[in-house]
């Protein structure tokens, strides 16, 4: 991400615990049955979500994904995540919703979520606020 936004010519993400903390529970919710979804039922919105993580912002985005038949090691699952990530900046416009928030001037931090689910679907969620 921080190569693709140094090209850019835009300063390089912060890690921030509580994205980090708001990404994971909803990788785990999305993992846990509710499928690929920014919302799913009975979950609260980003914007609290990050809240509720501690995150203080005015900007929030976010960005999901899966990949399935990874194996178990944590190459494959890695990797399965870096090509998710390339996936989503090789978008085009008008269908470039993950990149254009991977590529945001308004975006300073992000918190990363990557699980594997024992059926081989790795889950990732991308959280991003100012």
């Amino acid at each position: 991400m921080n190569q693709a936004r140094k090209a850019a010519g835009l300063p390089d993400y912060t890690i921030s615990d509580g994205l980090n903390r708001s990404a994971a529970a909803h990788t785990t919710v999305m993992a846990g049955g509710c499928g690929l979804s920014h919302q799913c039922p009975g979950e609260a919105a980003l914007g609290a979500r990050e809240t509720a993580a501690g995150v203080k912002w005015t900007a929030a985005g976010e960005n999901i994904g899966e990949s399935e038949g990874v194996g178990t090691d944590s190459a494959a699952i890695a990797g399965a995540a870096v090509d998710l990530t390339q996936q989503m900046l090789a978008e085009q416009p008008p269908n470039d919703g993950h990149r254009r928030n991977i590529l945001s001037s308004s975006f300073s931090h992000v918190g990363i979520s990557v699980y594997r689910d024992t059926n081989g679907t790795v889950w990732m969620t991308q959280d991003f606020s100012n």
